[in-house]
């Protein structure tokens, strides 16, 4: 098959890949221990072993600017593989799933959308009534970006409707909300 997987084995080490970097992917299942093997025996534990806040804690670290991109980026590839090819993996069938990995992506928009807005208006605030060139030419290009981040929020939104099955034309007052 050249779609990327194998009916019988599911999505192909790339998209695994993918789905795994996102926090998508499904655990590989574990082989049942055989008669005689040591997962058939009962083993005493220690409090460690069995109490996880005995560890420590694990500090979460928050993703970097990189990092976040590059989830973005995979997202973004599997959306668009969904909207091509919605059979395309399983995993596309699953509209719990479709809908976590494009409401990360809207997520992960709006936060973009967000800073852009927070730019603009701090430029626009340092820039006298008659602006040089160089300086409309630096709001013309975050208005783009604002524009361009607007009509994706707008994109996934549609397409996380699609994916929860909601067929209503209005929004249920589930729209966006825009500050700015």
């Amino acid at each position: 098959m050249s779609t990327g997987q194998n009916r019988d084995k599911g999505p192909s080490g790339f998209l695994n890949s993918l789905l795994g970097n996102l926090g998508l992917a499904k655990p590989a299942p574990q082989a049942p221990a055989r008669p005689g093997t040591p997962g058939d025996r009962m083993v005493p534990r220690t409090g460690r072993e069995t109490n996880p806040m005995a560890a420590g804690p694990k500090a979460t670290q928050p993703l970097s600017e990189a990092e976040k991109a590059k989830q973005s980026e995979e997202r973004r590839y599997l959306i668009a593989a969904f909207e091509a090819t919605p059979t395309l993996i399983p995993e596309f069938q699953n509209p719990q799933y479709m809908y976590k990995l494009i409401s990360n992506e809207r997520d992960y928009v709006q936060e973009n959308l967000n800073k852009a807005l927070a730019e603009r208006k701090k430029l626009f605030a340092d820039i006298p009534d008659d602006p040089t060139p160089a300086q409309q030419a630096a709001l013309d290009r975050l208005d783009a970006k604002v524009q361009e981040y607007r009509n994706d929020l707008t994109r996934l939104f549609l397409l996380i409707k699609k994916v929860a099955g909601v067929q209503k034309s209005g929004t249920g007052g589930t729209d966006f909300l825009t500050s700015g």
